[in-house]
């Protein structure tokens, strides 16, 4: 199941488990109440039974004086006993107290409350497998749902790849006398792919195998891809080299994304510089700023009319799975720094060197 599958049938689960626990729990406790009065019910009944054969193997019978604060026929408590006082037939000077120890009554409380918790860990235990099964059949027609999404997805994606492949085969037999035509048509290519790239990435939850690589000869394959499609920006780049060790793939995601927002919401003049300092790399523009910058990475938000909004969605999914925490400053008409740091996915490069040069010792 995909990570949105599960989220839903974990929360169907705990929904319809709670519910249900709590409806058990209510009427168990009715229950509880119910057998406790009818306990008592039973010894009263029993009390009066040997208060007129003046035998009984479970209580103890005296002969008390009649005095007004003594109640008839009512089940008393004091910190001994429960008893009750009966009329003795033509007696004017005696009731018949019948008294049941204090902690035999506990223990069949007790031995009621075993039962009752019995009952309810079968019941809640019923209940478990109940919304196991509810959940699996709540959860079939999303399930459905998004597999005919993504099948659908990925048959759109798969029928850009001719057209793309037409257009870019087509753009090398324009004549080099109209270059800034050629260069629009190639940008919105790379545009296109780039849209390409991300659905395929919302739609995939593999992100293959970890490996090391340099990252500062990534940016500049993903700058030098980017400088083409954007002639008008200038980038810097000041970093020295460093290996990490994460998913490849995934970090040139991140990095295509960071980089293709700094340059479609740069200026005129624009100034993209990436840099690594400490562990920390930044990517800043000088771009048109961000109004909510707590809300880019929620799913679908943007704040213009260009893009899908998945983009930094997708940063934060993959930089959550590879352990790169993210910062974001921005200033309206100032500019916006992506800090993203690389702690982690160093220290594991470091720690997998040192293990590999053991295992060579």
């Amino acid at each position: 199941m995909s990570k949105v599958e599960i989220n839903s049938f974990m929360r169907s689960i705990v929904l319809f488990f709670v519910s249900l626990s709590i409806l058990i729990i209510l009427l168990y406790n009715h229950i509880y109440r119910d057998k406790v009065q009818t306990h008592q019910y039973t010894l009263y009944s029993q009390m009066q039974i040997a208060s007129l054969t003046l035998h009984s193997s479970i209580f103890t019978i005296n002969f008390v004086e009649k005095s007004k604060d003594k109640q008839l026929y009512k089940l008393l408590r004091n910190k001994k006993s429960l008893y009750a006082y009966f009329e003795i037939f033509n007696s004017k000077k005696y009731f018949t107290k019948v008294s049941y120890p204090l902690e035999n009554f506990r223990n069949d409380i007790a031995i009621i409350e075993r039962g009752i918790v019995h009952e309810i860990i079968q019941a809640l235990f019923l209940a478990f497998i109940v919304s196991v099964l509810f959940s699996f059949y709540a959860l079939y027609p999303l399930k459905q749902s998004l597999k005919m999404t993504n099948e659908f997805i990925k048959d759109i994606l798969h029928d850009f790849n001719t057209p793309i492949s037409t257009i870019r085969l087509n753009l090398r037999l324009l004549p080099e006398s109209n270059p800034k035509i050629k260069q629009r048509i190639a940008s919105a290519v790379d545009t296109i792919l780039n849209l390409q790239k991300n659905l395929k990435e919302f739609i995939n939850e593999d992100m293959g195998e970890r490996e090391a690589f340099d990252i500062k000869s990534l940016i500049e394959q993903r700058i030098a891809f980017f400088s083409g499609s954007y002639p008008h920006i200038y980038f810097n780049l000041d970093m020295e080299s460093k290996n990490i060790y994460t998913y490849k793939n995934a970090m040139i995601r991140i990095i295509d994304n960071l980089l293709s927002n700094a340059c479609k919401y740069s200026n005129n003049e624009g100034n993209v510089s990436v840099s690594l300092d400490q562990n920390i790399l930044s990517i800043k523009d000088n771009g048109i700023g961000i109004k909510n910058p707590k809300k880019i990475f929620d799913r679908f938000y943007k704040e213009t009319s260009r893009g899908l909004g998945i983009g930094l969605h997708i940063v934060d999914k993959l930089a959550k799975k590879m352990d790169i925490k993210i910062e974001v400053r921005s200033k309206i008409n100032k500019g916006s720094v992506f800090k993203l740091d690389l702690s982690a996915i160093m220290d594991q490069s470091q720690q997998t060197r040192q293990t590999n040069t053991k295992d060579y010792l």
